[in-house]
């Protein structure tokens, strides 16, 4: 999905697509279709308005046949795409007054919106990534394709039917919630879980301080069917974070609030100290191979997965000397979370 570009942007995309549906007018500008047929692209216009004119059923129903028919790769071109894309958070849609309208049409149309992606990084690992639009947190079920074993990392209170759900209509057997640390901005739905399934484990690290069935220490491994994952203790948020690997091709790091898509989790509270953050990214997650897969514990930017290698080069916090990176923490006077005094004392029992 883009936004309007010049005709040399076209020219040098134009060869990694099959087809280009433009969303703009006909007349439009922006729609070099010459350009893009000399490359052999199949050129689609289907008109489709945004805010504040809606799309009718039947322009909807259109552009459904054209993506139904398009070759892939297909990329889609529309003059406000930039601002969707800013504002709908891979399927995130967040209460934008501009875009308000919009979201509310295609949250009545695309079903499930809190599943944003369903991928497998490894052959034979089932990875959904789920999200709590309220605290931002993603959450993510991982499970073995063939024993159907799975496991629930960092899962919210209010979300915890939708997630039930999703594991018992992609038939998996929930094993283990684990809790990469905890929280302060959202109540864990592990003990609830564990009271409606018995023989589901609860997980948190030893450090947190917390309950748990399991009480982990650095290296302990859980693991689900063919796969395992391996406990490393990165705390500096708080005291108790534990960012899980899932070691393959590639690696995929579970990091918590620890490290995030272009920023990491506070220091400020529960135990939290920006200089041993700062030393535990760079010695075990940014000592991980480039191409590592990093699944962080929220965004608030429309991201959904980086790799170790990004972080390393674009991470404006954590590119920074270490001195420089505790005083930048040190000064960010950030609110509590609005949950904190509520969710804290939850997740430690």
């Amino acid at each position: 999905l883009c936004g309007n570009l010049d005709s040399k942007v076209v020219r040098q995309l134009a060869g990694r697509y099959k087809s280009w549906i433009h969303l703009n007018p006909a007349d439009s500008p922006w729609l070099y279709r010459a350009e893009l047929q000399q490359k052999g692209v199949v050129v689609e216009q289907c008109l489709f308005p945004g805010p504040p004119t809606m799309p009718s059923d039947a322009q909807v129903a259109a552009l459904m046949d054209a993506l139904d028919m398009a070759g892939k790769a297909a990329r889609l071109q529309r003059k406000s795409a930039h601002q969707l894309a800013t504002d709908a958070d891979l399927k995130f849609y967040n209460r934008c007054v501009n875009c308000g309208p919009m979201r509310e049409w295609l949250l009545q149309r695309l079903p499930q919106q809190s599943a944003a992606m369903v991928t497998a990084p490894q052959d034979g690992l089932i990875l959904k990534q789920l999200f709590d639009t309220e605290s931002s947190t993603f959450t993510y079920l991982l499970g073995c394709a063939s024993s159907r074993e799975a496991v629930l990392i960092d899962p919210v209170l209010e979300q915890k039917d939708r997630d039930l759900t999703t594991i018992d209509e992609m038939g998996l057997e929930l094993c283990y919630v684990i809790n990469t640390h905890a929280h302060a901005d959202h109540i864990t739905s592990g003990g609830t879980i564990r009271r409606d399934r018995s023989e589901v484990k609860t997980v948190i690290s030893k450090a947190s301080g917390a309950k748990a069935d399991l009480l982990t220490e650095p290296g302990d491994q859980v693991r689900f069917g063919q796969f395992s994952l391996e406990a490393v203790a990165t705390p500096g948020h708080t005291s108790g974070c534990t960012t899980w690997l899932l070691k393959g091709t590639p690696h995929v790091a579970f990091t918590g609030d620890t490290l995030l898509i272009r920023g990491c989790g506070r220091t400020d509270f529960q135990q939290g100290d920006a200089g041993l953050l700062y030393d535990n990214v760079h010695a075990k997650i940014f000592s991980l191979q480039g191409d590592t897969l990093i699944y962080p514990g929220h965004d608030y930017k429309g991201r959904n997965v980086s790799t170790v290698d990004e972080e390393r080069r674009f991470n404006p916090r954590l590119t920074k000397s270490r001195e420089e990176f505790v005083k930048l923490m040190a000064e960010l006077g950030l609110p509590y979370p609005k949950k904190i005094d509520v969710a804290v004392p939850a997740n430690m029992v």
